[in-house]
């Protein structure tokens, strides 16, 4: 053995995801990844005190008579704001929203920095902004799942009441928490709601083409050229389209594909020579050729 061994590269370790199941190469943090990984934590954590507080002190305000000593919270100040039923429950879930997010970004800030030690510094912007995001989210939720269900019961919409308020809060933090789903969700509904029809176009016809020739036709006609595939043709033949699918004329979708096949050379059968043929007999064996008679020894 040499007294220089060679070294061997390093492996990166993969980790999946448990949000959104994609696997990532684990790289080692730096002191400004540590330093950024908790500023994020911090911020969450205040995130999810200065909320929970707000909470609290709109579900159970403070009595007049101390309300009248002290100068006015902020739950108070809000409260000729969120005069309505309506309002205070979508203010409710707009902060349940939030407080879900942050707990999502406290369960982040635990799976890539405390146990794999991969926390990258540029986390902190999703960190700093999941927390509104996911109270936008939560509010959208929560007025899609309440007008959906007034549609089909007729029901009146829900007064504001202690334990009202208190679902409304629920529901908001767990869409907050689930963004990610809540993301893909929303995305169908969108695609449901508001679903174009895919425009339809002529295939063109590239029988008879030279290869490139055919794939330009196929472009400029708002298509994509699919399988190229070859089989054997005619002499005169040979380089160009033979045959595609879908056929020509077709009415097809946008951006759909058009199978081609290109034409080669088959393979070349040798002609039979007449004599070679004659020579062999019907039976298909050679002839035996007689040996020479060995004379007698006397």
């Amino acid at each position: 053995m040499s007294a220089v061994e060679t070294a061997k590269p390093a492996v990166r370790k993969k980790v999946k995801d448990a949000q959104t199941g994609r696997d990532f190469d684990v790289i080692p943090e730096g002191r400004i990844d540590i330093f950024f990984a908790w500023i994020s934590a911090a911020y969450s954590i205040a995130v999810i005190g200065f909320l929970t507080w707000l909470v609290l002190n709109m579900l159970y305000p403070q009595p007049a008579a101390a309300a009248s000593t002290d100068s006015p919270t902020l739950a108070q100040r809000l409260m000729p704001v969120l005069a309505g039923s309506a309002s205070k429950l979508i203010f409710y879930t707009a902060i349940g929203g939030a407080i879900g997010a942050a707990v999502n970004n406290i369960r982040s800030f635990i799976a890539w920095h405390a146990e794999e030690r991969a926390f990258g510094w540029r986390f902190i912007w999703k960190y700093i902004a999941m927390p509104p995001i996911g109270g936008t989210l939560a509010v959208l939720v929560y007025g899609i799942l309440q007008g959906g269900a007034a549609v089909v019961t007729g029901a009146s919409p829900p007064q504001a009441t202690p334990l009202s308020s208190l679902s409304a809060w629920a529901a908001g933090t767990l869409a907050g928490y689930g963004s990610h789903n809540v993301f893909k969700w929303l995305d169908d509904k969108v695609n449901t709601l508001f679903k174009v029809s895919a425009q339809q176009v002529t295939a063109p016809n590239v029988i008879g083409k030279l290869p490139a020739e055919a794939k330009q036709m196929v472009s400029d006609a708002q298509l994509k050229v699919g399988a190229v595939t070859e089989a054997p043709a005619s002499s005169d033949q040979v380089g160009k389209v033979i045959a595609q699918t879908p056929a020509a004329g077709t009415q097809i979708d946008c951006s759909s594909k058009v199978d081609l096949t290109v034409g080669i050379a088959g393979p070349t059968n040798p002609t039979p020579n007449p004599q070679d043929e004659a020579a062999i007999p019907a039976n298909g064996q050679p002839d035996k050729v007689a040996e020479p008679a060995t004379p007698a020894a006397s």
